[in-house]
């Protein structure tokens, strides 16, 4: 008897977790359908919207050309030689129509395709490098009357070494060549920690690549021992970056003055 019991009770739990696991799949299966209809409606209306938007532009564009610029997230959403760029685009009838910025994690950013649709109307009417050249200019007339304005990496400005980019990962150009420039002090302890080791010298350059000064370094050393070596790892970068030719930095394709700064990892 005692064991028919037993039996019963180990059956009667089997049901009852089966039924259990069977509610929460259930409620899983509901809740992943209603995300993807959501998702599905979410799109439609996007792709509604965009639809909207570009037919406005394409309307709109045979009464009026319009330019914007669009200001990668998240940084900001200022060009800054915007008054100079409204005044060379007013002389071709063209309206600056600002800056706008997307979405940096997805989704629709409002009126984002009407900017899209407009400023590619108006590229496509007069010329792509008429445009370009434009914009370079009005770069260029902005510098002139701000001399000593000094643009750095996080103006959306472009700068590169020997055509390259520069990374984080510490396996660009710029840290081959000065791990071949670079010799390591006798005792150095080679040991890895979990993060790199590595210094980040800051720089000045003049819009022709030209090293104005070294403003300062940060030095990230995880290992103690190879913390005495800092000022030896001062001296030889200096040394690196005074026998090197940069590129200089470009805001909107215009070499400009620039801050950037130069990250050296260590072994």
């Amino acid at each position: 008897m005692k064991f028919y019991l037993i039996l019963f009770s180990f059956f009667t739990q089997i049901f009852i977790c089966r039924q259990v696991f069977s509610k929460e799949y259930s409620i899983k299966i509901i809740k992943e359908t209603e995300t993807r209809k959501w998702r599905e409606e979410v799109a439609n209306y996007q792709k509604e919207q965009c639809y909207r938007d570009s037919l406005r532009a394409v309307n709109e564009s045979k009464l009026k050309n319009k330019y914007y610029i669009n200001i990668a997230a998240p940084y900001g959403d200022r060009f800054i030689p915007s008054e100079e760029l409204k005044i060379l685009l007013k002389k071709y009838d063209i309206i600056w129509g600002g800056e706008w910025m997307g979405s940096d994690i997805g989704g629709y950013a409002p009126n984002s395709c009407y900017y899209t649709y407009m400023t590619k109307l108006t590229r496509e009417k007069f010329g792509e490098e008429f445009i370009d050249n434009l914009i370079k200019k009005s770069v260029s007339n902005y510098v002139k009357k701000h001399p000593d304005k000094i643009f750095d990496e996080d103006e959306h400005t472009d700068w590169k070494y020997k055509g390259t980019y520069t990374d984080v990962s510490g396996k660009d150009v710029l840290n081959k060549d000065f791990s071949n420039a670079f010799l390591y002090p006798k005792d150095y302890d080679y040991t890895k920690n979990k993060y790199n080791s590595q210094t980040i010298a800051i720089i000045n350059l003049d819009n022709t690549g030209k090293v104005l000064k070294i403003e300062k370094f940060y030095h990230h050393i995880y290992n103690e021992n190879n913390q005495k070596y800092i000022p030896y790892f001062e001296k030889e970068i200096k040394k690196f970056i005074q026998n090197c030719k940069f590129e200089p930095l470009k805001y909107a394709g215009y070499p400009v003055k620039s801050k950037i700064g130069l990250r050296f990892f260590y072994k």
